[in-house]
């Protein structure tokens, strides 16, 4: 594809929710803003808005398995390409993000 950064690798609800069921509990990041992220998330999902990435990135660990969310997962492909060019080797865009959720929410 033109103009078009490396493939994102990505996970969908669906298989994020069945890890979950399984009792898995991986590093699940929302890149949304406080107010969307109190109206509802992923049981488990740590708030880290896309604005404040800079900062955030610094604390993680390039190696750790890493799943980034945000309503549409647009903010979060963002997030993955900023990762990606940092170095981060397991990092994976949760497709569909919020709005495709059928799992329980937390708030």
């Amino acid at each position: 594809m033109f103009g078009f950064g490396p493939r994102i690798e990505s996970i969908t609800t669906a298989e994020l929710q069945a890890r979950l069921e399984r009792g898995e509990r991986p590093k699940i990041i929302d890149v949304r803003e406080p107010w969307e992220y109190a109206e509802g998330h992923v049981p488990g999902a740590v708030l880290k808005p896309l604005g404040q990435i800079r900062t955030w990135a610094r604390e993680l660990d390039r190696n750790e398995e890493i799943l980034l969310i945000c309503r549409t997962a647009s903010r979060s492909a963002v997030a993955y390409q900023f990762l990606k060019r940092l170095g981060f080797t397991n990092v994976k865009n949760v497709a569909g993000g919020m709005v495709t959720w059928r799992g329980e929410v937390a708030r």
